[in-house]
């Protein structure tokens, strides 16, 4: 090979390297800002939890309009109600069927792909923190 060959080669490796680099920044900019972008205006809290202790309760949130809550126990008994909204976007007073305050739940974190998610319940029955399984709420009929 000859000195140009080199030359050649060194600049299109520089070029694919450079390029490389500027793909990554870009990922991690808009990681970074699709996460301001949650804590500022709210993270997507729909979808369905699974607490991370020794029992298997799951939670399902559909916030749409009815903004509806399910939380289920491993026994099969569940308990629902209302959403109502707070002064912070990623928290939420949770209502019975009656409309009295039962607790509340604070969403912490929710990827960009909203696959996943940490979610702190304080219900009046326990607390939890729970774990995003699925977007698509999966509510229980009684």
């Amino acid at each position: 090979m000859t000195a140009k060959s080199y030359v050649k080669i060194a600049i299109v490796g520089l070029v694919i390297g450079l390029a490389m680099a500027l793909c990554a920044s870009f990922a991690k900019y808009r990681s970074e800002q699709s996460f301001i972008d949650g804590a500022e205006n709210g993270f997507g809290i729909d979808g369905m939890y699974v607490n991370d202790g020794a029992t298997r309760t799951s939670m399902a949130i559909l916030a749409g309009e009815d903004m509806e809550w399910q939380i289920c126990n491993d026994d099969g008994s569940c308990l629902s109600g209302r959403l109502a909204a707070t002064s912070d976007p990623n928290s939420f007073d949770l209502l019975d069927d009656d409309g009295a305050d039962c607790g509340s739940v604070h969403l912490s974190y929710a990827s960009r792909d909203g696959m996943d998610g940490i979610l702190y319940v304080s219900h009046e029955t326990d607390d939890f923190k729970m774990r995003r399984t699925n977007r698509a709420p999966a509510f229980i009929e009684e």
